[in-house]
């Protein structure tokens, strides 16, 4: 059997492994009695279990004559080295990142982080203001709304 051949089975095998790991998920968070706890669970595993099984009758489809196997092709430019200052402003915005979570917390800090991050690297007003909507949307619908996740008092609101 050729290299080539022999690669082609193997990823169909390991594709088809994902797919019963996945499976096994989706069993075992189907004996859960809370369904919240399994939500998350079921989204992900059934999504994951679909594109597996499609990824196998990929691969396992004739090919015609000539054909060549399509594949995504990783070509992407070399990043240019920003030097210090680029990893430095990195940690800058994380470490204000963390500071606004602690000072103002969790739900306020994402949307005005969002804001001020894409106004800051060129984002016009409107779609800054959507982004930062957008975060806080997602925020307040997954996490206060559904999860009814309690967050830690903020710094500012034991000030007043």
């Amino acid at each position: 059997m050729n290299r080539d051949r022999r690669l082609h089975y193997e990823g169909v095998l390991f594709t088809i492994i994902v797919g019963v790991v996945l499976l096994w998920t989706l069993r075992v968070a189907d004996g859960w009695d809370e369904l919240r706890a399994s939500i998350i669970i079921f989204v992900l595993g059934g999504v994951g279990v679909v594109l597996a099984a499609v990824q196998v009758v990929k691969d396992l489809w004739p090919r015609r004559d000539g054909e060549e196997a399509g594949g995504i092709h990783f070509d992407a430019p070399a990043l240019k080295s920003e030097g210090r200052w680029g990893n430095l402003e990195i940690w800058g915005w994380l470490l204000g990142f963390y500071a606004a979570i602690r000072i103002i917390g969790f739900p306020t800090a994402v949307p005005v982080f969002v804001f001020s991050y894409a106004k800051t690297y060129g984002a016009g007003w409107l779609l800054s203001c959507l982004l930062a909507a957008a975060a806080w949307a997602f925020i307040y619908g997954v996490f206060e709304h559904i999860l009814h996740v309690p967050w830690p008092e903020p710094l500012l609101a034991g000030l007043f």
